[in-house]
């Protein structure tokens, strides 16, 4: 991509003492728009950092956003100085040169934009979709990694950057809503898939329910929880750090594993059409489980672990939602490739959930007694 002008002074707000020798727009990601900055430093080395627009069609509170990301990569980066854990680097935010997290700029229409900088973590992978299964282990270690290191952080200090975000009731009840608006006449075309989340609804109280009643605990979590938000070492495809921490807030544990599953797990990419292609890989499922449950078994209730296989359920079944939702309200949260594109992935989450379901049985017993052979090691 040529670097414009309005690209290099928005990049030039943040303080990196360097000149910038390159910009390329990647087209990574569902919801924010992503650059990576080559610059070559005062000590004549070259470095590359993370600039992205920040979507405030879906972050509306941009600075609430960066308080959480600012505290929690902090937290996490002492926690790794005291445990002199040199393996895993951390991701940080590069303050303006006012030391603020954002460099704002007003576009033609008077509408403010909001960017932010990280530093880019070198020799690192991530992947849309993989099959191999230290690949998909060291992902579950890294989200349950990223947990544990959170365990003790004070909840309270969280902005909860999007109301109800998992709270699948809510976001069941608001669909219904939709549909009877209807605001782009697109419900008769997506009647089939209607008809299958109202007669599937069951799966949308379960954990909220729990919540509720105070039966699982609030923890802080990631709550996108996709391969692809895992940094992996090139070379050991060991797990290095979790990226994307736009939704890190106050819930509960099963959601982050439940979708880790659902991610990782799943035989196919979330947009193919051929659902024949569209499975839970149990293989892969069972790699995601230990790696996550190495780290996190300790820490994990009674009533936690009894319903992580329903998590996983539950999910599958709300992105499918979300999706569907979107679709029918005109694709203004995920970016689209074409007029149907949320409305396929709805239709592959939907015969995901389906598999899911078929293989209950063995998913609860193998999270059952792999969890109890963790626990035994400790």
């Amino acid at each position: 991509m040529k670097m414009t002008e309005e690209i290099k002074k928005i990049i030039e707000q943040f303080n990196i003492d360097g000149n910038i020798l390159d910009v390329v727009c990647k087209n990574v990601g569902n919801i924010n728009q992503t650059y990576v900055a080559t610059y070559k430093m005062n000590d004549n080395s070259t470095k590359r950092f993370i600039i992205q627009k920040i979507n405030t069609t879906v972050f509306k509170e941009p600075y609430k956003l960066m308080k959480n990301i600012e505290n929690i990569t902090n937290w996490i980066e002492k926690k790794s100085i005291f445990k002199g854990d040199l393996k895993h680097p951390c991701l940080k935010v590069i303050l303006n040169k006012n030391k603020k997290p954002l460099a704002v700029i007003t576009d033609k229409n008077g509408e403010k934009q909001y960017y932010r900088a990280y530093n880019c973590i070198e020799n690192a992978i991530s992947y849309d979709n993989s099959q191999d299964r230290k690949i998909i282990y060291n992902t579950g270690r890294a989200f349950g990694h990223f947990q544990k290191m959170l365990i003790d952080y004070p909840i309270r200090r969280l902005e909860e950057t999007i109301t109800d975000f998992h709270n699948t009731q809510t976001r069941y009840e608001n669909f219904l809503k939709d549909i009877e608006r209807d605001v782009c006449n697109r419900v008769f075309d997506a009647s089939k898939e209607i008809v299958f989340v109202i007669k599937n609804s069951d799966c949308a109280r379960s954990i909220t329910d729990l919540i509720e009643e105070g039966k699982i605990p609030i923890r802080v979590t990631h709550n996108d929880t996709k391969v692809n938000n895992v940094m992996l070492d090139k070379d050991t495809k060991e797990y290095l750090t979790v990226i994307d921490l736009d939704t890190v807030m106050p819930g509960s544990s099963l959601y982050d594993y439940g979708d880790g599953v659902r991610s990782c797990a799943s035989n196919a990419l979330e947009d193919e059409k051929d659902l024949d292609k569209v499975f839970l890989n149990t293989q892969l499922f069972e790699s995601y489980t230990n790696g996550y449950l190495d780290e996190m078994a300790p820490y994990l209730t009674e009533a936690e672990v009894c319903n992580m296989g329903e998590a996983i359920k539950i999910i599958t079944f709300e992105l499918g939602l979300r999706f569907l939702n979107d679709y029918i309200n005109g694709d203004t949260y995920f970016k689209t490739d074409y007029e149907l594109h949320n409305l396929y992935r709805a239709r592959n989450q939907f015969k995901l959930l389906l598999d899911i379901k078929d293989k209950m049985p063995y998913i609860n017993e193998y999270i059952l007694n792999k969890y109890k052979e963790k626990v035994k090691k400790i």
